[in-house]
């Protein structure tokens, strides 16, 4: 989906290198990239029309060409699937907890939230975020889950690294997911763990730059945060004789994911939290 989120597309093209047509039972629909531009650039967005391809679904079939891929994809690959499996990571910016993601909004079919919570326990990682995707259906999870689709978002990397261990995991997650879904009965897995749910509390679960600087984190990856507690300094490095003005978190929880570079712009995510919540 991303251009710079690359444990997707390696397990993926591996898949489509090793997989046969008798081993499949269905269809199996492997896209290693769905925005080849933007992959080619190792960029978040398309180079062509600075879109967000995760951010523009449905689509448009007369919109700009990030809009037309939404588009393609939704009326000829969505509308075949019984399931998705959507692979992230976190991209250049960002460090992020591997972790899977599940839609399950209060309106949604009790049946669909069952079917995304076997997904996410199947998928074995070891945390899964439960969200309502917050109405905002632009995303392509955020869609299928819409038309009924039971689905599954992953973030399986950070800071635009690919390391052999998060190769691996991705590879046996999604080989987890595939054996699980019967469109892959006999491909080899190993078990997972148990998975520990959380969700992300709305906009208190984020800290934002207020102003463009610099930014000294007082957190790392997994840590237990209060609520007020210092995330950290705003330096103004162009006005030395300016103290340092700290930012506080506005909630409690796990300090889940945060951004990779110090040099920040106003309004710039630089933490997110989680807090635990019971599994579904």
């Amino acid at each position: 989906m991303h251009g710079d989120e690359y444990e997707g597309p390696v397990v993926i093209a591996e898949l489509m290198r090793q997989i046969q047509p008798g081993d499949v039972q269905g269809q199996l629909i492997l896209l290693p990239s769905f925005n080849a531009p933007a992959l080619r650039a190792g960029l978040r967005t398309s180079p062509i029309d600075r879109l967000n391809l995760n951010r523009v679904f449905p689509g448009d079939d007369f919109g700009a060409p990030t809009q037309q891929i939404a588009r393609y994809v939704a009326d000829h690959l969505f509308a075949k699937a019984n399931f998705f499996l959507d692979l992230h990571a976190g991209g250049r910016t960002l460090f992020i907890q591997p972790s899977a993601h599940v839609v399950m909004g209060d309106d949604m079919d009790p049946a669909l939230v069952k079917a995304n919570a076997r997904l996410a326990e199947v998928f074995g990682v070891g945390i899964t975020v439960q969200t309502s995707n917050m109405g905002d259906y632009r995303t392509a999870a955020g869609y299928t889950s819409m038309q009924g689709i039971p689905t599954l978002a992953a973030e399986m990397g950070m800071g635009g690294w690919v390391t052999g261990n998060s190769v691996q995991a991705t590879r046996d997650a999604t080989r987890r997911f595939l054996k699980h879904t019967g469109v892959l009965p006999r491909i080899a897995t190993i078990p997972g763990v148990q998975t520990r749910w959380t969700r992300i509390n709305g906009a208190v679960a984020y800290v934002f730059a207020p102003f463009d600087g610099y930014f000294e984190r007082c957190f790392k990856l997994g840590d237990t945060i209060e609520s007020g507690q210092v995330a950290g300094l705003m330096h103004q490095l162009s006005r030395p004789e300016l103290e340092p003005e700290p930012v506080h978190f506005k909630s409690s929880g796990t300090l889940y994911a945060h951004g990779l570079v110090g040099h920040v712009r106003a309004g710039q995510n630089l933490a997110v939290l989680t807090e635990d919540v019971s599994a579904p």
